[in-house]
């Protein structure tokens, strides 16, 4: 059996935006409305980029200031009220925004929990593809 030429094989590579802090009023309780409360966001993001690498073509792939914004629309655009719904929905607007994406993992922080106790940090990790 032989190898497929570099051309042929498919191909799934990773990018990766790491520690994007919000202030933002994420959260169930009032306190969290009124006061807001710091949100950290890891994201990545699978796609083909050996075009992007063969050219060295921004255009052919998906770079990290849009996937920022991204983040920053869905922080700002509604309230949630638990980070399930917040990290899908980061999830869902970057496979909506970019064709090119396959998969995307979000981690999303809330350092600043109300828990009655020490912790260093609170969250979920979710993953999403097409």
């Amino acid at each position: 059996m032989s190898e497929r030429p570099m051309a042929e094989r498919i191909q799934s590579d990773r990018v990766f935006l790491r520690g994007v802090e919000l202030h933002a009023t994420h959260g169930l309780l009032e306190e969290e409305a009124r006061l807001g409360q710091r949100f950290i966001v890891d994201i990545d993001w699978w796609l083909d980029a050996g075009d992007a690498a063969a050219h060295d073509d921004y255009s052919e792939t998906v770079g990290y200031e849009k996937v920022f914004e991204v983040i920053h629309e869905v922080s700002t655009g509604h309230r949630f009220h638990i980070l399930e719904a917040f990290a899908q929905a980061i999830a869902e607007a970057v496979l909506a925004r970019f064709p090119r994406v396959e998969k995307v993992r979000v981690e999303l922080h809330k350092p600043s929990a109300p828990i009655a106790g020490i912790f260093r940090d609170a969250g979920v990790e979710i993953t999403r593809t097409r």
